[in-house]
């Protein structure tokens, strides 16, 4: 019986010692230390970063402070916390060794338990803790205990008490929470998008929402790439179910996103920006636009837009959210000539010495009649490009057919989209090809539609020597140890033209700024190319065109002999210019110059011609 009796009580022993000891969680009755504490540990999102490394967008650390309700009332484990602020106070408190330390800590915790109140601990615990946060964030401690009282107040079992806490600060602050004993508060990681150059092509960047999720730009149409994996960690518990904030007990790590390097230049881009604010300063507008291109890659070097805004603010982003170089379909006027006059060479029914009769201001056809500008009688194909003939233009498209006009007009790409990888691109519109007097309108650029990017790529052919090229915005994608995972490819798209006929376009353009509509567009010191083009805007109410109102385009290559970009300008409703004649010549002509100025400076194109002593190469051309 003796044996029996110990043996059973033996047993029931060890039971105990395993329920309060070993097992002594799953005995606890209260919530919280069977609470598992999880903390996201927030992926990098991958950098998007320029053709020459620097960043566009990039990640800055912060971090969330978090109040848990059920924390701070649990009594138990607050007394710990009140008990480390008085003994904290004992004089030569900071000499002592750890044996000492937790002795009077174990000594004051009797005395808190025994004096004061459940509430009382409660309050010192809270005002001990937003003591020590409000340190460290300058925040007043009045203002952090009103936060958790209206958190309380609502319901709310987790409250936030502050956002956008530097990644160092949290840390600071975990450190001396955790040095404290004092339980309740914890960090939520996040990365914040941070865009260094906010107001240089916001439309092409774009930007992501408070969750980290692109909305617009490479931000959204990269967003599997850019993306990361979060990671996690479980805070660590000691025996007495205090919260370790520094130790975690598993860590599951994040993957992080990979990097964009896109094909623009930010020094470029910077370029274009400054040329486009003063150029809508000047000329009293909010809306246009200039892009640079890399006719032989179709790389999108720059594109700046006007309406803007700032990726960090933003602000006025419904309104000013829309890419202008992209998105805006217009009636460009004789910029579209490129069509006709290259069209009808490489058809081989005409060449640069050819001469048409131009019918001194109007040309009649059964049915219709063509308007020009200007009262020409006969004029070279040269001439109708720097005079900027209508009826000149329609007559070499006439030469070459209505049905050849219009493959050339698609095979320049208009009337489709280009391929631009980020969304809202237009596509432009064509006229009806049955129609003869659609015909007659859009061989001089009325009665069609095109987008700036759709100019730039049919101007890039030109270029190239007749390709046109795809436009190129994305080079590659890096992975984080900086290997590239995937290169773009560079796209032809289709012949359009011949060699021959693209090079005696280049020089034909070269007349224009020589001696044409385009002599404002002239560069020093390098051979240029370019037409002009001035369009009035249909006015839908009283249904026909409004002569006060303009849309101006300049489309130039650099340098004509040896193309390095183009580039092209639009303005949309110039105002307030008094005396001076509104036309993509005298407006869009200047920038395109300016522009072109500095960035071939930038690119260290070599000079092709002498500069006379008062001009300099690099030298903003005149404002008016």
């Amino acid at each position: 019986m003796c044996l029996v009796l110990v043996a059973g009580l033996s047993a029931l022993s060890v039971r105990l010692i395993s329920i309060q000891v070993w097992d002594r969680k799953l005995s606890d009755k209260s919530t919280i230390p069977r609470f598992i504490l999880e903390e996201k540990i927030p992926a990098n999102r991958g950098l998007i970063v320029d053709r020459n490394d620097k960043p566009i967008a990039q990640n800055r650390p912060e971090a969330a402070l978090i109040a848990d309700v059920n924390h701070l009332n649990f009594y138990d484990n607050l007394t710990r916390a009140v008990a480390h602020r008085y003994a904290s106070q004992v004089a030569g408190w900071k000499n002592l060794n750890d044996k000492e330390r937790s002795d009077i800590l174990t000594e004051t915790r009797k005395q808190v338990v025994g004096k004061m109140t459940r509430d009382e601990v409660r309050a010192e615990h809270l005002e001990y803790a937003l003591d020590v946060i409000s340190r460290e964030l300058r925040i007043p401690t009045s203002e952090l205990a009103q936060r958790v009282l209206i958190g309380k107040d609502s319901g709310k079992k987790r409250i936030v008490v502050e956002k956008g806490i530097r990644e160092d600060q949290a840390r600071k602050i975990e450190n001396e929470l955790q040095a404290r004993r004092i339980q309740g508060f914890s960090f939520e990681r996040s990365q914040r998008r941070f865009y260094p150059m906010p107001t240089f092509a916001p439309h092409l960047s774009g930007y992501t929402d408070h969750t980290g999720v692109g909305r617009t730009g490479i931000e959204k149409s990269m967003q599997d790439i850019l993306a990361g994996i979060d990671g996690e960690r479980e805070l660590k518990r000691d025996e007495n179910g205090l919260v370790n904030l520094t130790e975690p007990k598993k860590v599951r790590p994040p993957k992080h996103g990979k990097h964009v390097k896109v094909t623009l230049d930010m020094g470029i881009q910077a370029i274009i920006e400054e040329e486009l604010e003063m150029a809508c300063q000047a000329y009293n507008t909010n809306k246009g636009s200039i892009t640079i291109v890399d006719p032989h890659t179709g790389d999108i070097l720059a594109m700046a837009s006007r309406p803007h805004f700032n990726l960090n603010l933003k602000e006025n982003v419904e309104k000013a959210g829309t890419n202008f170089a992209t998105a805006t379909e217009y009636e460009a006027g004789s910029v579209m000539k490129i069509v006709s006059m290259s069209g009808a060479l490489n058809e081989g029914v005409a060449y640069r010495g050819s001469v048409v009769n131009c019918g001194w201001g109007r040309i009649q056809r059964k049915g219709y009649y063509v308007p020009d500008h200007h009262a020409y009688g006969d004029l070279t194909f040269d001439k109708v490009l720097m005079k900027s003939s209508n009826t000149g233009a329609f007559l070499f498209a006439e030469m070459m057919g209505r049905a050849k006009f219009y493959e050339y007009l698609e095979a320049f790409g208009f009337g489709q989209a280009t391929g631009f990888p980020i969304a809202g691109e237009g596509t432009g519109r064509i006229s009806d090809p049955i129609n003869m007097q659609h015909f007659a309108s859009a061989t001089y650029g009325y009665g069609l539609s095109v987008t700036p990017i759709q100019l730039a790529m049919a101007y890039s052919a030109v270029a190239n020597g007749g390709n046109l090229m795809k436009p190129r915005l994305v080079d590659s994608i890096i992975a984080g140890n900086g290997n590239e995972v995937e290169a773009i490819p560079v796209t032809v798209v289709r012949r359009v033209l011949s060699q021959r006929t693209a090079d005696q376009m280049c020089l034909a353009f070269e007349q224009v700024v020589k001696d044409g509509t385009g002599l404002r567009g002239a560069v020093p010191g390098i051979r240029v190319g370019g037409k002009t083009g001035t369009a009035w805007k249909w006015n839908n109410e009283i249904k026909t065109y409004d002569k006060n109102r303009k849309i101006l385009t300049f489309a130039g290559i650099v340098p004509a002999p040896d193309p390095k970009f183009v580039c092209v300008v639009t303005i949309d409703e110039p105002t307030g210019l008094g005396e001076l004649a509104i036309s993509g010549g005298t407006i869009a002509g200047p920038v395109f110059s300016s522009v072109s100025s500095r960035v071939a400076s930038y690119l260290n194109i070599p000079l092709t011609e002498s500069v006379p002593e008062t001009e300099s190469p690099v030298a903003l051309a005149p404002r008016q």
